[in-house]
């Protein structure tokens, strides 16, 4: 005799026996499907609606971005990466999802308001959701009042539920959402949430008290500059200079003039010496007078030598002519005579006579060196002088080099002094501007969409209610018409329960349904 594939134990499983076994459960196969159906087809009708709200928030780049706080020791701006932005962001939704802000929002809304019971919007419940809401709300406040809490952390817990908080990557917009039973209490929760939280957000970012911290420093540094430029402007009085830097060209220029006139100078001292002695060697060979005329003139002198001579040989004629040859006055007279005549051949019978004078050459040569010598007196008292000078000049430039110390570390006090100064002013300005921002409430918190009153619900998505319907109703009669003939029809013949125990099978008893299946 033949069985269906459960009796004969076959691996195969075909189409058609699929379709007989659906057949033998048609009752089942369609009165689960509808049920199921139905439950949906409540579902879609009678759940209760949930709403969204969502505001969208967009982050700037801002002072709370690239700006530190005017007490940080850093330079006036950071390098703003894409990192730092992520951070950013990431902090921005963990402030919006933290329970302080929550507080804030359930503090500002009301616990009832929060949870509904505030009347906000028309609630579209029915008399079917009222009673499953009731039903399973008495089930859970049993179970909560084992650890009962608050009405206010119940408000806690339901805005943390209900909040959605995200951002795209790498985006400076940051969605927020709130699901509530009415629109109009989703976008009220939704709009408190976001001003909490950029209060908040201008709390974080405040110092506070650094503008009275700046006006001290400032008024101190102030008080201290001018003490340091009082320093200054007393030790340049004293010193007689208005700065290092125009005194030393000074003095450099009058040194640069000094050097060069003594170089001059000493050249000119040179030049005269090598004169003076050229001049002495010129006067040395240039005699001092010269014959300036010469006349030839009768030698009176011979003339009255020879006229004498005339008389002795007279007088000797005479003599001759008295005395004999050997008488004393003869022989004395022509004595006289001889001597007489050698004289006269000594005498030049013509005398010349010259007239001399100053030589020119040797008084211009003399008065040359005269003005020369007196030059060079000159040129010695200017170099002795002008090394006078130089030494003074020296001496200022040694004093300017030690005020130059004093001078560059009453400068370098000042200077310190007045960056300190303006970086306080400009510190205490950004205290100022940033206490007044957050006076004003602005930040880089952009509010790029409102809080939403979106009528449509969220919840029950119809979609999926449709689609999880239409999936349990088929798999669970396929599960149930296959369990169910497991069930009808898990019939062991001796055989298999022979080998399936190992024992031997001394009878059976046959279901009355599955035998009335077995067919000769």
């Amino acid at each position: 005799m033949n069985t269906n594939s459960f009796e004969s134990g076959e691996g195969s499983y075909r189409l058609g026996d699929f379709v007989a076994t659906l057949f033998r459960h048609k009752k089942k196969a369609v009165l689960l499907p509808l049920c199921i159906f139905a439950m949906g087809t409540l579902v879609l009708l009678f759940a209760p609606r949930t709403y969204r709200s969502e505001a969208k928030l967009f982050m700037q780049v801002g002072r709370e971005s690239v700006n530190l706080d005017p007490t940080a020791t850093t330079g006036d701006t950071i390098s703003l990466q894409s990192s730092g932005r992520v951070n950013e962001i990431v902090t921005a939704i963990d402030m919006l999802r933290s329970r302080g802000v929550i507080e804030g929002v359930v503090d500002r809304l009301g616990e009832d308001v929060v949870l509904g019971k505030g009347g906000v919007g028309d609630d579209t419940s029915n008399f079917f959701s009222d009673f499953v809401s009731n039903t399973v709300g008495r089930l859970v406040q049993l179970v909560r009042s084992i650890d009962p809490i608050s009405d206010r952390e119940k408000a806690i817990i339901t805005i943390g539920r209900n909040l959605n908080v995200q951002a795209e990557h790498n985006s400076t917009l940051i969605a927020v959402g709130y699901d509530a039973k009415t629109p109009e209490l989703a976008q009220r929760v939704a709009q408190t949430l976001v001003e909490v939280y950029r209060l908040e957000h201008l709390r974080i970012h405040q110092t506070s008290g650094s503008k009275a911290f700046f006006e001290q420093q400032h008024a101190s540094l102030s008080e201290h500059l001018d003490q340091t430029v009082n320093k200054l402007r007393e030790a340049k009085n004293r010193m007689h200079i208005v700065s290092i830097g125009s005194r030393r060209g000074s003095l450099e220029n009058r040194l640069s003039a000094i050097e060069n006139s003594r170089y001059e100078s000493l050249q000119q001292r040179s030049a005269s010496l090598a004169q003076i002695a050229d001049m002495k060697k010129q006067l040395s060979a240039v005699p001092e007078r010269m014959v300036s005329m010469e006349v030839t003139l009768p030698n009176t002198g011979t003339d009255l030598l020879r006229s004498q001579l005339y008389d002795l040989q007279v007088l000797m004629l005479d003599q001759e002519a008295k005395f004999a040859e050997d008488h004393p006055s003869l022989q004395a007279t022509r004595k006289q005579l001889k001597k007489a005549e050698a004289m006269l051949a000594k005498e030049d019978p013509a005398r010349h006579e010259t007239t001399s004078d100053v030589n020119p050459n040797h008084r211009s040569i003399s008065l040359s060196l005269a003005v020369e010598e007196s030059s060079l007196a000159g040129i010695e008292a200017r170099v002795a002088k002008l090394d006078e000078h130089r030494e003074l000049v020296l001496a200022q430039m040694n004093e300017l080099n030690d005020y130059e110390i004093e001078i560059d570390s009453l400068q370098r006090a000042t200077q310190m002094a007045q960056t300190d100064f303006f970086r306080s002013a400009e510190n205490l300005e950004k205290a100022r501007t940033d206490q007044e921002l957050d006076n004003e409430r602005i930040s880089n918190v952009i509010v790029a969409q409102a809080s939403t009153l979106s009528k449509k619900p969220v919840n029950p998505n119809k979609l999926l209610v449709g689609a999880l319907t239409l999936i349990l109703a088929f798999a669970s009669t396929i599960s149930m018409v296959f369990l169910c003939e497991k069930l009808n029809e898990n019939i062991y013949t001796e055989q298999q329960l022979e080998e399936s125990l190992q024992l031997p099978v001394l009878g059976t008893i046959p279901n009355k349904r599955s035998y009335a299946k077995v067919s000769a």
